[in-house]
Parts: C-alpha cells; sequence; structure tokens
C-alpha cells in the first residue's frame, strides 16, 4: 500500500492511496467547515441537492443512465462531526479500470462526472433549481425527526446538547426543523458558492489507481474556483467543570437510558491522546472492559454500558438501565473509573485492552471507508498517522501515564431519559 498526500491549491490537498487490495476505487471529498448553528443546516442539505442534476445531466434519471454506463458505478454524500469540526463528503464508488470488458477509463468517466455535480449544478434563475431544493429540505426534515426513534443514539445527542450547550459541539450536524425551513434556493447557492471558495477541502483517492491522473482530476475540479481564506475550524477543549448538570426527561419507553459526559482534558491535537485510547478500553470499551465486566455482568445493574471517548476531549458512558437502578449504576460507573485513577488495573486487563485496539487498527486496512475514515480523521487534527505508528504508540501506554490521564477526567453531565411510568 502506497500512500502520499499533495497540497494542490490553497486550502485543498489530495491524499493517494494506491492498492490493489479492492476490486472497486473510492474518490472521496471531504468539505471541512466550524460548526456553526446558524449554517449547519446548509451545510448539510447543499451535497444532497448537487446530486439531484447538473446542467449535463439535469435529472436524477440522466444521472443513473451515466453511472450505469460506467459499470454501475455509485455516488452519494453523508455529514459528520469530527470535534467541533462539520465534514460534509461526497464520494464515488467505481470499478477498477482493470475490470472493465472494452479497456474503458471508468475512472476517467466516473471524476468527470463528480466534477460536474460539485462545479456545474443545475440552475434556475441563477441559483438552485427551487423542486431540488424544497424535495432535499423535506428528506433532511425527516431525517432530524428520525433521530428521536433510536432511543440510546437520541439519549446520547441529549447529553451533548446539554453538556456542550454554549460550544459547537453542542450542535447537531443535520441542525433544526426550523432551520431547514428557511432555507431557500438563494441562501443556499449563496452557501454552496462560499463553500467552494472558503472551506478545508481533502481529496482521498484509493484503490487501484494512478497518482498523476488523480492529481490531475483534483486540479481540474477545482482550477476555476476562487479561494479564499480558509475559516477556523478548531476544536476548542473544556477542561474544567463548575457545577454537574442534572437532567432527566421522559418519554414512553420501557427502559432508562443514563448518559453520563466527563471532561478529560484530553483532546485530538494532544500527543497524549494515545494514553486516553488505552484507557477507554480498559475502563469501557468492550467485554473486557470494567463497565462491561462489573457494573453489566457482575452486578446486573444494566441491559448495556459503555464509554467512548471524543477528539473534543469528552467520554461518554451510556447505558440502558432500568428506572430503579439509576443511582446504583451510576454509582457503580463512577467507582470503576475511581477504581482507574487508583492505578486497580491488572497486567491482563491492559493486555485486553491494547489487543482489542490493536485488531481495530489492523482492520482499518480491509476496507477503503476504514482507509478514508482514518486518515481524513487524522488530517482534521493535523495528524498523518499510519495504523500501524497508532499501534505503536498504545502499545507503549503504561499504568502509570493512564493514572495520570485519569486523574483530571471529571464528570460534567448526567442525563437520564426515563420512561414515563418513572414520573411520581
Amino acid at each position: 500500500m502506497q500512500i502520499s498526500r499533495k497540497d494542490i491549491f490553497d486550502g485543498i490537498a489530495l491524499t493517494t492511496v494506491i492498492t490493489d487490495k479492492f476490486k472497486f476505487n473510492r474518490i472521496f471529498i471531504d468539505f471541512i467547515l466550524p460548526l456553526e448553528r446558524e449554517h449547519v443546516a446548509e451545510n448539510a442539505l447543499f451535497t444532497s441537492v448537487l446530486l439531484r442534476g447538473t446542467e449535463k445531466h439535469p435529472n436524477m434519471l440522466s444521472i443513473q443512465k451515466e453511472l450505469a454506463s460506467l459499470y454501475g458505478a455509485e455516488m452519494d454524500s453523508y455529514v459528520g462531526t469530527n470535534g467541533e469540526t462539520h465534514v460534509i463528503t461526497v464520494y464515488a464508488k467505481l470499478l477498477a479500470d482493470k475490470f472493465a470488458l472494452g479497456g474503458e477509463d471508468i475512472t476517467g468517466g466516473a471524476a468527470s462526472l463528480l466534477s460536474e455535480i460539485i462545479t456545474n449544478p443545475k440552475k434556475e434563475n441563477g441559483v438552485f433549481d427551487e423542486t431540488f431544493v424544497e424535495s432535499e429540505k423535506e428528506k433532511l426534515i425527516t431525517d432530524i425527526e428520525a433521530q428521536i426513534n433510536e432511543k440510546d443514539a437520541y439519549a446520547l445527542k441529549r447529553c451533548i446538547e446539554i453538556m456542550c450547550e454554549k460550544e459547537a459541539w453542542g450542535v447537531s450536524e443535520l441542525g433544526k426543523i426550523e432551520e431547514v425551513k428557511k432555507i431557500t434556493p438563494a441562501s443556499l447557492f449563496k452557501r454552496y458558492k462560499y463553500i467552494l471558495s472558503h472551506a478545508k477541502i481533502e481529496i482521498f483517492a484509493i484503490g487501484n489507481l494512478d497518482e498523476v491522473k488523480m492529481e490531475l482530476f483534483a486540479r481540474n475540479i477545482f482550477a476555476n474556483v476562487a479561494r479564499g481564506a480558509v475559516p477556523d475550524y478548531s476544536t476548542k477543549i473544556v477542561k474544567d467543570v463548575e457545577k454537574v448538570k442534572d437532567v432527566c426527561e421522559y418519554q414512553a419507553l420501557n427502559q432508562g437510558k443514563l448518559v453520563l459526559g466527563f471532561r478529560t482534558g484530553i483532546g485530538g491535537y494532544d500527543a497524549d491522546y494515545h494514553v486516553l485510547r488505552v484507557l477507554n478500553c480498559v475502563f469501557g470499551s468492550g467485554t473486557q472492559s470494567k463497565l462491561f465486566r462489573n457494573v453489566r455482568e457482575k452486578l446486573s445493574l444494566c441491559y448495556h454500558c459503555s464509554s467512548r471517548i471524543y477528539p473534543k476531549g469528552v467520554m461518554m458512558v451510556t447505558s440502558g438501565i432500568e428506572v430503579k437502578n439509576r443511582e446504583k449504576a451510576k454509582n457503580e460507573i463512577l467507582t470503576q473509573l475511581e477504581a482507574v485513577k487508583k492505578g486497580d488495573i491488572s497486567a491482563e486487563e491492559l493486555e485486553s485492552a491494547k489487543k482489542r485496539l490493536r485488531n481495530s487498527m489492523l482492520s482499518v486496512e480491509d476496507s477503503a471507508e476504514a482507509i478514508h475514515s482514518h486518515y481524513a480523521g487524522n488530517r482534521i487534527f493535523g495528524i498523518f498517522e499510519t495504523p500501524s505508528e497508532t499501534i505503536a504508540k498504545m502499545e507503549s501506554v503504561t499504568v502509570e501515564e493512564i493514572v495520570a490521564a485519569a486523574k483530571n477526567i471529571k464528570l460534567d453531565t448526567e442525563y437520564f431519559l426515563c420512561g414515563t411510568e418513572g414520573k411520581a
């Protein structure tokens, strides 16, 4: 596997990962922006409108016919966050050229269509087609409304919103329904033009590809875009907790959802973030963790209980419990964290955690999507690190380093999504 990264224009870079491991190549284009409440809905919407039609292919049927002619290539988009960064991704999945029966240039055709979708969308009176915009607004609103249906994810989302109410990380990547409703074809087109000119853009080409051709594609797609200054999309790490927030909300559900939000003081930029990865795995990630073995298995206080760290400098513990066990479960979670702070970590626990993390990193190269996720996530924080290099850092972590990191972890927010039967 051959990996290289090159700056193409101001704020635009290309990473190529050349490998024969996959039958299908991938091209990912990440638009990286600060997570801003006033623009998040527009950011989440614009790529779905782009994929509806171009000047050459004015509707989805025409685009689909072109994709079918390219051996069934696929193009789509998705939205996510990483720290306090909003990441909007457009991607193409296409058969490697060597598998084309007639020697067709599948990569060239797909790259041309992708370029057209991004830079030459179908317009109406100089802005986005109103029919496209209204249709995609309805879909986005449906997606936002659906967030409440998955109760574990909803409880986690609510805890984050409460915990980071005054921080960018508390903003949902899809925006709010009222924000989506305000969007017009003109306002969305204005935002789209700003994103082309100002977003940090990371292009990833993964598969059996020609590096020179990929660089030419990257240069051609943005050659006529006047670039301006990239806005600050850095993540602010909050380390102190003034007062623990305690919020209980009610819905009709069978089990309670307890979420505890902690400040770790260690973010994605920090050199000891790998220590936090091992700490988290010892504490609450996986079946070998303290939370699984004690809170779930030994004491049977929950249906599930696990922790996850975020480069925002936050650790979230999520659990599904019976309402009557709320205090017992919370206290036992805190007891297990205190054990980590005291260095109560066996050699077996440490090795099991490192093994789990090692296996996770080794699996990165098994899929193009995982490769993109690894390198794209690192780039947000100015890191260019291979999975092997990440493994080496985690393997070197000691109990003493874990204890030092754990002592900085502070409970910030306790959120409980309680069944209506739990009301007094």
